[in-house]
């Protein structure tokens, strides 16, 4: 026969199933429906931008910086980029990898290249493994008590603060120092890509 303990955690267990799933639901639905919001716009700003070629450019700069999503990005930069194929990833790597980058509006088809800094492919593969180095070191800074004999004799309500204090301490810098590499390596893709003249697919290198 079955208790009533089980009945309640099976109820319980049910109920959370459910309002993951409506979560999940209501994050896909809510997302298709900025993504039809921004189609919407760039369609309608598009169309402004072609039969009105003497728009303010204090507007023409704000609705391209709308279509891209960043403030950041000159006008110019982004109408290169939504001449590639895959314009929208290309602005999303244009974006996180413009420290390493930089635009030409003037050099014709292949206008982004490496800042002076980073030419070399060496300067940008020390880096990127540094900042791998680095994020594996602070992801087992993070997790390190959990390897420690004497972390499991400690009293629960004491292991957990400290499990909680190296996480609050180790993951943050270890995300930053990821992003960092990652940074590198969309930057090294969307130059790769836009030599092959923009119609291949962003691969990071």
């Amino acid at each position: 026969m079955i208790s009533v303990d089980l009945l309640a955690k099976l109820g319980a267990l049910l109920i959370g199933a459910v309002s993951t799933f409506k979560l999940v639901s209501d994050w896909l639905s809510s997302r298709q429906g900025r993504i039809r919001e921004e189609y919407k716009f760039a369609r309608s700003f598009l169309d402004d931008v072609e039969r009105n070629p003497a728009m303010h450019p204090f507007l023409k700069a704000k609705g391209y910086q709308a279509i891209a999503g960043d403030a950041n990005l000159a006008t110019s930069e982004i109408e290169y980029l939504l001449t590639l194929h895959d314009s929208p990833r290309a602005l999303k790597d244009y974006a996180l990898g413009k420290p390493y980058l930089q635009h030409f509006a003037t050099a014709g088809k292949v206008q982004i290249s490496y800042r002076p800094k980073y030419r070399g492919g060496w300067a940008r593969t020390w880096r990127k493994s540094w900042y791998f180095a680095l994020y594996l070191l602070f992801v087992l800074a993070a997790f390190a008590p959990l390897l420690l004999p004497a972390f499991k004799a400690l009293p629960p309500a004491r292991a957990l603060t400290l499990f909680a204090f190296t996480l609050l301490v180790f993951v943050p810098p270890g995300f930053l120092a990821l992003r960092s590499g990652v940074r590198i390596a969309r930057a090294e893709a969307l130059v790769k890509y836009q030599a092959t003249g923009g119609r291949g697919t962003l691969v990071a290198e």
